[in-house]
Order: C-alpha cells, then structure tokens, then sequence
C-alpha cells in the first residue's frame, strides 16, 4: 500500500511541473507577442501622441482641410505606359504640349499664276511700275553778253524718254531753265504760255506745231529770232532732222508776232546767218 501512494505522488507532481511549465510558456510567448506589438506600433503612437500634444497647446486652432492638388494632364507617353507609381509628393501643375507631328508641314505659300490675255497669251504684269528711261539731251537757250545782244547758249541734261523722243526735248525746252541754268546766267525767249500740240517728221524734215501764244514775244524782234533759234537748234539736233517747218494751231502761218518774221517755209540752222 504505501507503494501505491508514492506512485500517485510523483505523478501528482510531475502533473503539476508540467502544467507550471504550460502556464509559463503561455506566459512568455504573450509577453513576446505584446512586445512585438508596441514595437511594431510605435511609430503610429508616437505620432499620435505628438498630434495630441499639438492638440493640447493650441485648443482654438483647427487644423485646415487639406487642398488635394490639382492633378496634371496625363501626356501622351503617360498614357501609353500607364499610370506612374505615386511619390507621396503633389505634383506641380504643368501644362504638357504635344510635340506637333512631324508628318503635318505647314502650308507653302504659292506664287501667284500669271494672268491669261484673251486668245490664250500671257498678259505683262502691270503690277510693278516701271521707272522711265532716261537719256542725255542737249537744249538751248540764250544769254546777254557785253554789247547786251544775245548768243545761243547750249546744256546737256537727262530727261525722261519716250517713244518721241523729239516731242521729248521740245517739252523740256519749254519748262526753260532749272534753278541751277539761271544762276549761270541763261534765259529762254520761248513764251511760258507756249504748248506743243503736235510733232511729225517727213523725210528730213519736222513739222512742229504750237498753240497761239508761241506766236507772239512782247520781248521784240531780237527774242523772236532767239525764240526760234532754240527751237531750230534743238530739233536739228538729231540726225533725221535737218529742217524745221513751224505751225500755228495745225496749220500754216507767213509771220510770227508783230514785227513780221517769215515762218512760211521750212527753217534750218543756216536760216539765221544769212
């Protein structure tokens, strides 16, 4: 009998060591476990903590609601790829251009088409003015010498030219000398008054015709042959012109002016040394 209870003893014993050492462990494994916890939470507590204490000092002041940021447009290379992984960061507001496509040129302006004359030609182009030529003309005019007579005097001078190239040189004799030609002392007999209607040359001779007024000089007899003298001498000029034939309003007159010089046959340079 008493070997019997030393067996129940010892087991008795040996039952409660192991549930002690059950307990323990459980007790152990816990207190890991709630380590690990804490550990794992001490960041999130250690923030909420300071958010409490700020909390805690300034009582009156709410904290503002966070503005989200205004999301950017996605380029087109985003979205191809995809969405990119966030950074934590708002992105800054930036207006994305696509590059322009390189297969779209702009357009080339074209050069304007040439306008078609009637019949199928090609009409000139007007829209340029020309400048108008200019040629060298030698133009006479008078001066007074010493004895107080007057003497042919001669100038060359560009004028504009035309397809009368006479009719040319008659209008500028008319227009008499530039400021610069009167400053050397020339003048010209012609009357202001006095036109050229009309200029045509037969064989060698020019048939030039003036309005009235060249028909009369208040300056006397001298300026009326100085006055044709300018005249003779600047259309005999050209080589196809070896006589002058004056007319008065288209036709034909036996004097000029009041003193009574002959202007019924044709005039040449040796008409006035005789």
């Amino acid at each position: 009998m008493a070997v019997k209870r030393g067996s129940r003893g010892s087991r008795s014993r040996a039952g409660a060591a192991r549930r002690r050492g059950i307990g323990l462990l459980f007790w152990l494994c816990l207190l890991a476990i709630i380590v690990a916890v804490g550990f794992a939470a001490r960041g999130p507590l250690r923030a909420a903590f300071s958010r409490m204490t700020s909390l805690r000092s300034s009582p009156s002041t709410a904290p503002a609601p966070a503005t989200p940021a205004p999301a950017a447009p996605a380029s087109p290379a985003q979205s191809s790829q995809g969405t990119p992984q966030s950074t934590g960061r708002p992105l800054p507001d930036v207006t994305i251009t696509p590059l322009p496509d390189a297969s779209v040129r702009p357009p080339v302006p074209s050069e304007p088409a040439s306008r078609s004359a009637p019949g199928g030609g090609q009409a000139p182009d007007t829209a340029a003015p020309q400048k108008p030529a200019i040629r060298k003309a030698r133009l006479f005019f008078t001066a007074v010498d010493q004895n107080g007579g007057l003497q042919m005097k001669s100038v060359i001078r560009p004028i504009p030219s035309s397809d009368s190239p006479l009719r040319d040189v008659l209008d500028a004799l008319l227009k008499g000398p530039t400021s610069q030609e009167l400053n050397t002392g020339l003048l010209s007999m012609i009357p202001v008054e006095a036109r050229v209607r009309s200029v045509v040359v037969r064989d060698d001779t020019a048939y030039i015709d003036f309005n009235e007024s060249f028909r009369f000089n208040a300056q006397g007899l001298e300026a009326l042959n100085a006055q044709l003298r300018q005249v003779v001498y600047a259309a005999t000029e050209f080589p196809s012109v070896k006589k002058v034939q004056l007319l008065i309003e288209g036709r034909k007159v036996q004097y000029l002016g009041t003193e009574g010089v002959r202007i019924d046959a044709p005039l040449s340079r040796a008409s006035f040394r005789q």
